[in-house]
């Protein structure tokens, strides 16, 4: 029986463990949140003003593009 062992561990690599993730160091890691500085609330309301007034821009301008295209497209 010994021999039949042998044979069959012959004929079998040994397991191996899986491969494992090498370890990273601690400043590899992402940094920790940030708080927001205190901001007063004028400052925030101005800001949202911009953006919204960016955006209103850009809808316009993706409105005149789409009526340009649409103008440009041949009729079946």
């Amino acid at each position: 029986m010994s021999l039949k062992k042998t044979r069959k561990e012959a004929a079998y690599p040994p397991s191996l463990p899986p491969p494992r993730w090498p370890e990273r160091p601690e400043e590899r890691r992402w940094p920790s949140p940030t708080p927001m500085p205190i901001v007063p609330a004028e400052d925030i309301g101005r800001v949202l003003k911009q953006i919204l007034d960016r955006l209103n821009a850009i809808e316009k301008r993706l409105e005149r593009i789409e009526k340009l295209l649409v103008g440009k497209q041949p009729t079946p």
